[in-house]
C-alpha cells in the first residue's frame, strides 16, 4: 500500500512539473518583455551606435593586489629588476611596456603603471601592482581590491583586456 501511495504522489508531482511549471515560468517572464519605454529607447539607440551598453565603465574591472617589499631587487619576467618605488605591475598576458591607468573606484584615486612582469599566479587575482602604485591607490591596508583598468597605449596591445 505504501508503494502505491509513493507512486501516486510521484506521478502527481510529475504532472505538476509538466503542466504547471511552464505556466508559472511564462507569467514570471511576462508576455511583453520586449517592450522598451520611450525614456530608455534613446539609450538603446545610442548604445547601438557606440557598441557599448549604456552606462558602461570606460575600463575593465579587475582584482588587484600588490608585491610584497621582499621582492624588491628580484628579476621580473621582462628581465629588469623589481623596484618597489617604480609604478609597475604584473599581468598574465598583456605585452611588456603596456601602460595601464588603474583606478580605485571607492576613492577615485588613479595611477598609471607599466607592465613589466607576469602574474599574479593566485586564483581570482588579475593584476599585481608595485608597492608605490598600491600606495598611490590607497590599497595598502586592504591588500586586495577591485580596480578599473584602462589600456593607455593601444598600439602595444589589443583594445580589450584578455584574461585567461
Amino acid at each position: 500500500m505504501k508503494k502505491q501511495r509513493k507512486k501516486l504522489l510521484a506521478t502527481f508531482l510529475g504532472f505538476q512539473l509538466l503542466f504547471v511549471a511552464p505556466i508559472i515560468a511564462e507569467s514570471v517572464a511576462g508576455q511583453n518583455s520586449d517592450f522598451i519605454p520611450t525614456s530608455q529607447s534613446e539609450l538603446v539607440i545610442d548604445s547601438l551606435h557606440t557598441q557599448e551598453p549604456p552606462g558602461a565603465p570606460p575600463g575593465e574591472t579587475m582584482v588587484a593586489t600588490y608585491y610584497s617589499k621582499r621582492f624588491h631587487g628580484n628579476k621580473t619576467a621582462s628581465g629588469e629588476r623589481y623596484n618597489q618605488n617604480d609604478l609597475t605591475c604584473a599581468h598574465r598576458n598583456l605585452p611588456f611596456q603596456t601602460l595601464l591607468l588603474v583606478t580605485n573606484p571607492k576613492t577615485g584615486q588613479s595611477v598609471t603603471v607599466r607592465v613589466n612582469d607576469r602574474g599574479p599566479f593566485t586564483r581570482g587575482r588579475d593584476l599585481d601592482l608595485s608597492y608605490a602604485a598600491a600606495k598611490e591607490l590607497g590599497m595598502l591596508a586592504a591588500g586586495v581590491i577591485p580596480v578599473e583598468v584602462t589600456i593607455l597605449n593601444e598600439e602595444n596591445s589589443d583594445s580589450k583586456l584578455v584574461q585567461r
